[in-house]
Parts: C-alpha cells; sequence; structure tokens
C-alpha cells in the first residue's frame, strides 16, 4: 500500500462544458461553455477584441459556420452585457494555445461528455 497522496488528473476539455455561468439583465443565468472561453481568448489576444474580425476569421478555419454562430452569439453578448467577463491570468494563461489550436484546428464540441 503506498503512502502517497492520491490525486485525480481531470481531463482536458473538449469545449460543450461549462466554463461559467453569469447573471443576465433579465435575471436568468447564461452559460458560457469551453468553446465560448476559447473564442473570447482568440478574439481579445489575436483580433484586439474586435468581435467583426473574428467573425470574419472564424470563416476561414475548421468547422467555420459553427464557430461564426458562436462568434455572432458572443458578440450580442458582449453588447448585452456591456462587455463580457474578464478571464483570470491563470486560465488565459493555461487555454491560450489551446484556444488556438481549437479555433483553427478543431470542431466545435455539441455535447458534454458526462
Amino acid at each position: 500500500m503506498s503512502d502517497q497522496p492520491k490525486t485525480t488528473t481531470l481531463p482536458r476539455p473538449t469545449g460543450a462544458e461549462i466554463y461559467q455561468e453569469i447573471s443576465a439583465p433579465n435575471g436568468g443565468t447564461i452559460v458560457l461553455t469551453y468553446n465560448d472561453l476559447w473564442l473570447i481568448i482568440v478574439c481579445r489576444n489575436s483580433m484586439d477584441g474586435d468581435w467583426t474580425r473574428t467573425r470574419e476569421a472564424s470563416l476561414m478555419v475548421t468547422d467555420p459556420a459553427k464557430k461564426r454562430a458562436l462568434a455572432d452569439r458572443l458578440w450580442r453578448l458582449d453588447q448585452l452585457l456591456e462587455g463580457l467577463p474578464a478571464i483570470p491570468d491563470d486560465v488565459l494563461r493555461m487555454n491560450l494555445s489551446r484556444a488556438h489550436v481549437w479555433f483553427n484546428e478543431r470542431m466545435v464540441s455539441d455535447s458534454n461528455p458526462s
């Protein structure tokens, strides 16, 4: 029997998992997934926060229709909320490379692997 503490390694998110829930102005809840997080990171870090450029770029990468739809949704939310939530530095560091690989090469995940 080992005296080593048991550690659990969390699997990498595929995209559809919930990243954050935020309050909507109407009192409801808005769910942001990792797909959303990654697209926000790409927009802020590669497109200078410009959703128009992000929407255009989304048409030139893998899974363009779904990424464009995500960009449209996030742009509307950005306007509705007068800004999307800040991304903590540690979350940004952990997801920066993953976000760009996802944006350029991966498909948008629609299902949460429970």
